[in-house]
């Protein structure tokens, strides 16, 4: 199977369902007549903030329960620790956008 890239002016249907908590559903990109759904900014953004909220708690759940010995599965652990990294980091990133982009339109002239 190839990986292309991702041109996410063409594909903007998949983006919701591929930032949703590592939940990656079967996502195709919506047919060349079709409307793009609708979503709010706002919803996007506390969706994402959800998102990275549970996957700090399953990525610290995990540990604990691996001191508590519930947990006999290794490799969950790191792999709950990088979701949940890799989480933080797209929302530090989308933080800095938002408010470059502020400051950017505040620095306009009217």
């Amino acid at each position: 199977m190839a990986i292309g890239a991702l041109d996410f002016s063409s594909n903007y249907a998949m983006l919701p369902a591929l930032l949703t908590a590592g939940r990656v559903q079967e996502a195709m990109p919506a047919p060349a007549g079709a409307a793009a759904p609708k979503i709010s900014f706002s919803d996007f953004l506390s969706e994402a903030m959800a998102d990275t909220v549970a996957g700090d708690y399953a990525s610290k759940t995990a540990g604990i329960g691996l001191l508590l010995g519930e947990d006999p599965d290794l490799h969950s652990i790191p792999i709950a620790e990088q979701k949940a990294e890799i989480l933080l980091n797209l929302t530090v990133q989308i933080r800095n956008k938002m408010v470059e982009s502020y400051q950017e339109i505040m620095r306009m002239q009217v």
